[in-house]
């Protein structure tokens, strides 16, 4: 069943597709809760199992850092960790489920007319509360472990900001693999490699800063590294949580920037491909 809804101008698309969440929320809510139901039907532990994984691995990549760091500030570096860690852990879950949202729901797409790309944003939806609760953890390590600077402050009123770009990310990345993995099915193996690469790429159990490599870099090296809005994002949330200080202007600009630019080329990808879902699932 093909569903044929009104095509707007190019220009407009991005609006119209936040306009179509909108009017179909109960679509999105619908959805989303049976998201979670499926992932935690028939555990014991419930939502305790969203935070085991990060916890697991910021606890072994914690006690490897306290033999590179035997003055004691090894154990300090389960917040250093956290706050990278878990907002990588939110964009990784986003990307490899928006890459299976539209194939794993095919009897969806062939018998109901409603707008698509509502399936790619549920599942960010769905990893945005697993997001809410595993960072309690990040909480639950500043308290434990103080970082270096004074984390509660005011440079904490730029957490909207950084979270509203890091979901603008994941929705565009999101869009974009929802519907090019329909027409190329192996998109979510390329997705899933990315995200190791990504994992080593991004500033998560270093700090380019903290070792020294920009001042031996030069400038364009900088600014070609932050040109990964994944990056900078994370260095963001760093700046915040745990050094205690504002993002890098220019840094969290730039990502704002390549959002942006990845939002629109994953909505125009997705309403390109989205009229030939039915007769390729």
């Amino acid at each position: 069943m093909r569903c044929r809804i009104p095509r707007p101008l190019d220009s407009s698309r991005l609006v119209q597709t936040f306009t179509d969440i909108v009017r179909y929320r109960f679509v999105l809510e619908n959805l989303v809760a049976k998201n979670l139901k499926a992932l935690y039907r028939n555990m014991a532990l419930g939502f305790f199992w969203s935070i085991l994984n990060p916890l697991v691995m910021a606890a072994v990549l914690t006690a490897v850092q306290v033999f590179m760091y035997p003055d004691g500030g090894g154990a300090r570096r389960a917040g250093f960790l956290l706050v990278a860690l878990i907002p990588y852990n939110f964009f990784a879950y986003c990307l490899s489920g928006c890459a299976n949202s539209v194939l794993g729901n095919a009897s969806l797409v062939t018998k109901v007319c409603f707008p698509r790309q509502i399936l790619p944003v549920s599942v960010i939806v769905t990893n945005l509360v697993h997001f809410a609760i595993q960072s309690s953890l990040i909480l639950l390590a500043l308290l434990l472990f103080p970082p270096p600077g004074q984390w509660f402050g005011w440079q904490l009123l730029w957490l909207p900001a950084i979270l509203v770009v890091h979901i603008g990310l994941a929705m565009g990345l999101g869009l974009l693999v929802a519907g090019l993995n329909v027409v190329y099915r192996d998109v979510q193996y390329i997705v899933e490699s990315t995200m190791t690469v990504m994992f080593w790429v991004c500033p998560l159990i270093y700090d380019p800063v903290e070792t020294g490599s920009w001042a031996r870099a030069p400038e364009w090296a900088f600014w070609l590294y932050y040109s990964n809005p994944l990056a900078g994002l994370i260095d963001s949330y760093r700046h915040v949580l745990y050094y205690g200080k504002p993002p890098d202007l220019g840094v969290l600009l730039l990502a704002f920037a390549m959002t942006l630019l990845i939002g629109a080329c994953g909505v125009r990808s997705f309403w390109k491909h989205e009229h030939r879902f039915a007769d390729l699932l």
